[in-house]
Order: C-alpha cells, then structure tokens, then sequence
C-alpha cells in the first residue's frame, strides 16, 4: 500500500474514532457535542447526535433528530423523569405532617379518591395556600420541578374543608369548651352537645370563653368519635 494512500486511511481512522468517542460521551453524561453547532432551537447539533437545552438548566442527548423538537423533548422527558402515583404523593404528604414541627394549620386531611387522585382539603383554599402546601410538603424532598409536574398535570386536587355553625357554651375548661349547637349544621343537629378543643389567651384578655355565651365556631370538619363528639377549633368567634 502506497505510503501517501495510508496517510490518508490513518487520518480517517483517527477522525472516526474522534467523532464517535464524541458521539458516545454526549449520550452518556448528555453532554454537548465538542463537534457541532449551536442552532437557534435551543441545541446543540453534533454529526450524530443532538443535546437539547432545557429551560430547567437540564441537558438531554439524544440521536440527531431534523426538527426543532427541543420543548417537546424536554417535555417527553420530564414526564418520565417524574412518573408519579398518586401512593407515592399520599405517602409523602403523610410523611411531612407526621414530621416533628409540621405546621397543620390549614392542613386537614389527604385520600385518594376512585380516580387515582389525590384529594387535599385545607381549610383556607386559596391559590396561594394551595402553592404554600406544594412547596412545604415536596421541595425539599423533591424539588421545583416535580412540583411543577404536579401541578400541570393536576396531580392533585385541593378542596375547602372546613365547617361553621353557632353554640351556645355549656361548659367551659382550661383547654376546651362543651357547647350545644343553635342551629343545624352538616356535622350536628340543634341541641347537640360538641366538645371543642382550644387554645385560650394566656393573660385572659378578651376571654369570652364563658358559659352562657354564644359562639361561632369554625373547624376543619374533622369529627373525633366519642360522647359527645369532639373537634379542634380553627376559629371561636363571640356572636350577640
């Protein structure tokens, strides 16, 4: 073999070689390609492959693709990153408020409903409480993204669970107050007798927690099984 024509087939050798080394280390670690273009869609094109720019900072690799297919790339792959069942949701959100200091405040209960969905009732349900509870429960564990995931796919559904109704107090102790309830509500009936759990001022200004007044008592409509019933006051408001 001629001396020039080996030269040449040596040279070829060693640009195959670098170009698929190339290829490989971008498929693995989705690294850029070190040989290729950036383009105006979000990538970077290499002789065989393309690595996609996602908005989340992540890079994809993936084998050269014509089209300018990088949102739905980044999109196909998140969804797959962040495949979720609703058991795995449940079971973190139980996992934060059995935590040491979780703040249950506006946070009243978690299930997961016929259609696989989880179902979260706060007492206060607003947009905001609703991002608040997102972020308390799965940032740490998991993150911004699979909390964005969460919510485009509607993962979960939040409702209002809390219930209202008018008493008059019967009795009243250190840390709870017996009332017979003045009206019907969805939980009781006229006359009932309600032991409700609350946290009373400790210098007794404005105390009002006295028998013989009458009360507007909001609670989470969460009801303990026992005679008489017993619930966990949100709110106790003194009403003429």
């Amino acid at each position: 073999m001629k001396k020039g024509l080996k030269i040449v087939l040596i040279v070829i050798g060693v640009g195959v070689g670098i170009i698929l080394l190339d290829t490989i280390q971008a498929l693995v670690f989705n690294n850029n390609p070190i040989i290729g273009t950036q383009t105006k869609c979000r990538s970077k094109e290499g002789i065989f492959v393309t690595t996609y720019h996602c908005e989340n900072g992540k890079n994809i690799t993936k084998l050269k693709d014509s089209t300018c297919s990088t949102e739905k790339i980044c999109k196909e792959t998140i969804n797959k990153d962040f495949y979720i069942e609703a058991k795995d949701l449940q079971d973190k959100i139980n996992e934060y408020f059995t935590s040491e200091g979780a703040n249950l405040s506006n946070y009243t209960y978690s299930a997961i409903d016929g259609s696989n969905k989880v179902i979260v009732g706060l007492i206060d349900n607003t947009e905001d409480n609703q991002n608040d509870f997102l972020d308390k429960v799965f940032t740490e564990c998991c993150g911004a993204d699979y909390i964005n995931f969460i919510k485009e796919h509607n993962l979960i559904e939040f409702k209002e669970s809390k219930e209202i109704f008018e008493a008059k107090i019967i009795e009243a102790k250190e840390n709870s107050i017996t009332v017979e309830v003045l009206k019907d509500c969805k939980s009781f009936k006229v006359k009932d007798k309600v032991v409700v759990k609350i946290t009373r001022p400790t210098n007794g200004t404005n105390d009002f927690y006295v028998k013989g007044n009458n009360v507007r008592i909001t609670f989470s409509g969460m009801v303990e099984t026992s005679n008489p019933p017993q619930i966990g006051a949100v709110k106790v408001e003194l009403i003429s």
